[in-house]
């Protein structure tokens, strides 16, 4: 078995998308059970959200639970431009794992995120000058990888691939194309924590026996399947897309305002909403849910409550219609979403972009699609 720790779903996600192409039998869950017979068992948490105290400790006990089971490979699947308790994370799971360094390649060149001379660039663009210096909870204002990862003193080394690597502590990789991460990939060993991007999770099962990369084989019967969008993210060509179909009259319902400054979250508050989503599912057979980017900037509540406020609407949604597909973007907001309609276990069918996975939840009539908000839509599944 091959197991896998992710800091928010999305992630979680798309690593168990990868475990598609290499004909893997995979399971996404965010607990660990001893009976669960798997390639690959990726555990999702939501620690990018919460306190450091409190991520530190839900860390340790999932990365004990998991050591449990004698995986063959652990691997500590980071964002890729490190918002979270990444190096506290890191730093809690070593001793735990009896490993003396970790190896932390975050860069993912395949997206066009890369490290170069202690600095991260998507697209050659310093990072803070993206859409990344805008989000909520880690808003990214320096593009050095020590201020990105908030580093406040803790040892951290930043290395090139050919230089010397000390032989314990932690390690952040550079890396500018695909090959690098192949390199970085061969430098592990059994006392080597391996951390990072997808693209690093990758490269560690092209270089393993066994294991053959492939196209995912297409699972999705969809058409005419009454599906809900829901979306959380703040990234602005998301944000954009949905004004436009919104512009068009097209099926979407932003939250209320009344529901935004509302310090109450029970189920009447949600009741006129929740019959809107399902008036448009009804007649165009999907809607999308989505926070008015006007309105969220006056929100007088953070990040965290508008996200379990979306949660709230989307149960009173499925209680009230036959949504067979939920899609959800922006790793926190799936959390929400399905830690209130108490989903646990997920079997991946299709990776149908990288880091836009399709699942079949613990509910056999509910497939969840997830993707990250900083990444693009597949033209097959955005089509309104």
């Amino acid at each position: 078995m091959i197991a896998v720790i992710a800091d928010d779903f999305t992630g979680a996600a798309e690593l168990a998308g990868i475990g598609l192409r290499y004909h893997m039998s995979v399971e996404l869950a965010t607990e660990v059970n001893s009976s669960i017979q798997t390639d690959l068992l990726v555990i999702a948490t939501d620690t990018r959200s919460l306190p450091e105290k409190d991520a530190v400790q839900e860390m340790k006990k999932h990365t004990e639970a998991l050591l449990a089971l004698h995986p063959q490979v652990l691997f500590k699947k980071t964002d890729s431009v490190l918002r979270g308790h990444v190096l506290a994370e890191i730093a809690a799971q070593l001793p735990v794992t009896g490993c003396d360094r970790v190896v932390l390649v975050p860069a993912n060149p395949a997206l066009g995120r890369t490290i170069e001379n202690g600095r991260y660039f998507i697209h050659g663009q310093p990072v803070h000058e993206t859409s990344f210096s805008h989000d909520p909870e880690y808003a990214i204002t320096s593009s050095g990888i020590e201020d990105m990862l908030r580093s406040k003193g803790r040892p951290l080394q930043i290395k090139k691939l050919h230089d010397a690597l000390p032989h314990e502590g932690i390690i952040v990789g550079e890396a500018t194309k695909n090959e690098d991460l192949s390199a970085w990939a061969s430098c592990l060993n059994d006392k080597t924590l391996a951390a990072g991007a997808s693209g690093f999770f990758n490269a560690i099962l092209k270089n393993m026996e066994g294991f053959d990369s492939r196209a995912t084989v297409q699972n999705r019967d969809t058409a005419g399947a009454p599906t809900l969008y829901v979306c959380g993210t703040t990234f602005a060509h998301s944000r954009n897309a949905i004004q436009d179909i919104y512009s068009k009259n097209g099926p979407v319902s932003y939250m209320p305002e009344e529901i935004i400054r509302s310090v109450y979250t029970g189920q009447y508050n949600f009741v006129k909403w929740a019959n809107e989503v399902v008036a448009l599912v009804k007649k165009h057979g999907k809607a999308i849910v989505a926070i008015h980017p006007e309105t969220s900037k006056s929100s007088p509540v953070g990040a965290n409550v508008l996200r379990e406020k979306m949660a709230g609407l989307v149960h009173e949604v499925l209680q009230r219609s036959m949504i067979q597909e939920l899609v959800i973007e922006g790793g926190a907001t799936a959390w929400s979403v399905i830690k209130n309609g108490g989903l646990t276990r997920f079997f991946p069918v299709e990776e149908m972009a990288p880091g836009v996975v399709r699942m079949q939840s613990s509910d056999p009539e509910l497939f969840v699609t997830v993707k990250p908000g900083s990444y693009q839509w597949p033209p097959e599944l955005w089509s309104f």
